[in-house]
């Protein structure tokens, strides 16, 4: 090896060794002049000799931007989410049944922090060097297929760009393996975010966790690098199956790997056990530097994991505790009425701006005309609102006392459409008014919205603007139509130039592939599952 091959090899080994104590451990030994100093001489030397330039050098963090977009990847295996449990009595039912399922299998669980950001999938391959590489890194998309944003995982300084394969060899890994885990944005970035958006005129983002995906999925990976997305890792997976030596065993490895694992863990056999870490974790919630919504539960042996499978969409291994939805006053200004693809008729609380659990709601649910007529609502009344398991707006109660007067006038449900003005019916037994008109405008433009969407057909770029413009010029008149589209048609509208018209056409063929069961949900017949 030459003397600069041997100097630069040795700056890359110590960089990477302090990126892992500040960005993993939190343990910075040197101060930030000192790294800059070091980074800078490696780029010095690399710039000197390209030919030794390698992908995984801390140089090479921050690369182009993708030329044509994210592409979309199906994943090794599907990324599912969780069932969720409110209290202790879910929580003990769920026990009950993992035991009853396990049968004479251990049963011992972990227990982690449900952390409130964005699940990512990173693989890495075996390199020419013989170490191991980040080949790939991907959203969790609709759970089957992620997008590819790799250039943007990469800036992310707590991800390994390489693993040593001794490293591997000791655990008993191959070179191929992916890690799945959850990108976060800390809270004193999200505030240094919000603030530079201030200075620009921009509105403020809502909460880390948005920001977080807004920022994954930004085409220029400078700006991801700017952001500090950190990525706590919690599952290993070789050829698409989870390592079989269980959740304890498989965060530890992870650790041994170089990877950022929360360190706010434990293992229990009991529910008591359970609630004891979740009040630890509620007590420590407001210190953490980072936003979490609950805790997740998993039975570590995977044997046991085996035995109890899964549901059509969550493993029954896992449970997620959700904290108690958190809470706001605020004034109910209006109610508004929207039709959806069935034609029900949903009342929307249209609120003064709040600040409930992380984010400001102006808008809640009030789920149908008996809810209404049940709580009592007036327009102009002081409510309590929700956010269910801190995420789905709701009004709770009406409060009414001498600081909160109550309002002025009744609300009345409509006897016709808002949209497009027939007749809406209940029929008997149903708490939910309709419109039975079948070319009810407001009804195409929300089956269409739901044929589209991420969970359904999952057809990127057919969002509210593109679908307000297709139904303006009568290009559709129902799903079936978009797959009469033609490139001229779609040029023809605004904001839509030869590429882009051709991405929709291309992600509207690739939906031909996306099977029955999401055909039938795109269709949305009544009782339909």
């Amino acid at each position: 090896m030459s003397d600069a091959a041997a100097k630069i090899e040795k700056l890359r080994n110590e960089i990477r060794h302090h990126e892992h104590l500040y960005y993993v451990l939190d343990q910075p030994a040197v101060s930030d002049a000192e790294f800059d100093a070091l980074m800078n001489e490696l780029k010095r030397l690399e710039a000197a000799h390209p030919e030794l330039v390698t992908s995984d050098s801390p140089t090479q963090r921050v690369g182009g931007k993708p030329a044509e977009g994210f592409r979309k990847v199906q994943h090794s295996r599907p990324m599912l989410s969780l069932d969720n449990a409110y209290s202790q009595e879910e929580l003990a039912d769920w026990d009950r049944r993992v035991h009853e399922l396990a049968g004479k299998l251990p049963v011992e669980y972990t227990s982690e922090l449900k952390l409130d950001g964005l699940s990512v999938a990173i693989h890495y391959q075996a390199s020419p060097e013989g170490d191991t590489q980040l080949s790939a890194g991907l959203t969790r998309g609709d759970g089957q297929v992620g997008e590819d944003v790799t250039s943007n995982i990469r800036t992310i300084r707590s991800v390994p760009l390489s693993i040593p394969a001794k490293k591997l060899k000791k655990l008993g890994l191959p070179p191929t393996i992916e890690v799945r885990g959850e990108c976060v944005l800390p809270e004193a970035a999200f505030e240094r975010l919000n603030e530079e958006r201030e200075r620009e005129g921009l509105p403020p983002a809502v909460n880390p966790r948005n920001a977080a995906a807004g920022t994954l999925r930004t085409l220029e990976p400078s700006i991801v690098a700017n952001r500090q997305l950190v990525f706590y890792a919690y599952f290993l997976l070789v050829n698409g199956e989870y390592w079989p030596q269980g959740q304890t065993a498989t965060l530890d490895a992870l650790t041994a790997l170089g990877f950022r694992v929360n360190p706010h863990r434990g293992s229990m056999k009991s529910v008591e056990g359970m609630m004891q870490f979740i009040a630890k974790a509620e007590e420590d919630r407001a210190t953490l530097g980072y936003e979490i919504d609950g805790v997740v539960f998993k039975v570590d042996a995977q044997p046991t994991q085996q035995r109890l499978g899964y549901t059509g969409r969550a493993p029954r291994w896992a449970i997620a505790y959700k904290f108690t939805a958190q809470s706001a006053v605020t004034k109910l200004e209006d109610i508004m009425i929207t039709v959806g693809r069935s034609g029900k008729l949903t009342p929307t609380a249209m609120l003064t701006p709040v600040f409930v659990g992380g984010v400001t709601v102006s808008r809640a649910t009030l789920h149908n005309a008996d809810f209404i007529e049940r709580k009592g609502l007036l327009i102009g009344d002081w409510v309590k609102v929700e956010r269910g398991g801190d995420v789905i707006p709701k009004v709770v109660e009406v409060i009414h006392d001498k600081d909160h007067p109550r309002g002025t006038h009744k609300f009345e449900y409509p006897k016709t459409c808002p949209e497009c003005g027939n007749t809406v019916v209940r029929e008997e037994g149903e708490a939910d008014w309709r419109c039975v008109n079948a070319d009810c405008p407001a009804k195409l433009r929300e089956s269409l919205l739901h044929f589209g969407s991420r969970g359904v057909m999952n057809i990127e770029g057919l969002g509210d603007a593109a679908v307000a413009q297709l139904l303006d010029r009568g290009l559709v008149k129902s799903v079936a139509d978009l797959y009469a589209l033609t490139k001229q048609q779609l040029i023809a509208l605004e904001r839509f130039a030869d590429k882009s018209a051709q991405t929709l056409l291309d992600e509207i063929e690739r939906s031909k592939k996306a099977g029955l069961a999401r055909v039938l949900m795109g269709l949305g017949i009544r009782f339909v599952g």
